[in-house]
């Protein structure tokens, strides 16, 4: 009499684990320390501190980084076109190596222009971290369209006029504190422009870009509240009807 013996299956208990609460731990993790990361900028950036002078900020950005090396390899392991996600995700992985830390540790000697564009690093990887925070916002909050327009749109312009702050201030005069880019950034995201030009390279794709959402988000902006106000009249027109 022979005997079949029966599949061997997974820990189930370890599979759930790993394939369910895993994933939203690390996920829970990357939102909380992208929070801090964008605080962190911020309040350097505010204060008039060079951040890459904190060995506190070194030390946070770092854990940022390797959290985000991280998800990066659970997302590679796990997904089934791995070709397509490295080709896909491979900035998200360029911006999350910490070059500044690496350069400090090893020793490096590079140029003083060559680091300064390593120094805008942090505040892109600030500009991930404050797109995922509104990604998650946006899949765990109901919002309308409105909300989710605003959601959108204040982040960008506040972490652009950001970069552009960093960017100008000290070589360009018209930028005399951080509020002064901020509306630069705003004023350039509707395309109305200001009296305030770039004159750094950094400042002015940053100006282009913004220009170029503008274009492509406000028409979205103006054919929503047309909707609402066509509804609105309809409202009317039918509550005028059945008065008749």
């Amino acid at each position: 009499m022979t005997t079949t013996s029966s599949p061997v299956t997974s820990n189930p208990v370890k599979r759930n684990f790993w394939h369910e609460t895993f994933p939203k731990i690390l996920n829970y993790l990357t939102v909380l320390l992208s929070l801090g990361l964008i605080v962190f900028i911020s309040y350097y950036t505010y204060q008039g501190i060079d951040y890459l002078e904190s060995n506190f900020y070194m030390t946070y950005q770092l854990i940022v980084c390797l959290v985000f090396i991280a998800e990066y390899i659970y997302r590679f392991i796990t997904s089934k076109h791995k070709i397509q996600y490295a080709i896909f995700a491979l900035p998200f992985l360029l911006i999350a190596i910490p070059y500044i830390n690496i350069i400090e540790i090893f020793n490096i000697n590079i140029s003083h222009q060559t680091l300064a564009y390593f120094c805008f690093v942090p505040i892109v990887r600030g500009l991930v971290a404050l797109i995922m925070v509104v990604n998650y916002i946006a899949e765990t909050v109901s919002t309308t369209v409105f909300v989710s327009y605003a959601i959108v749109l204040i982040p960008i312009v506040y972490m652009s006029g950001l970069i552009f702050y960093v960017a100008e201030h000290g070589v360009n005069s018209s930028i005399k504190n951080f509020w002064y880019a901020i509306w630069w950034a705003g004023m350039n995201v509707t395309t109305i422009g200001c009296y305030i030009n770039p004159v750094t390279s950094a400042g002015m794709i940053i100006g282009f870009i913004l220009s170029l959402l503008g274009i492509i988000m406000l028409p979205l902006f103006t054919v929503y509240f047309g909707d609402v106000i066509n509804r609105y009249n309809k409202v009317i027109k039918h509550g005028n009807n059945k008065q008749k």
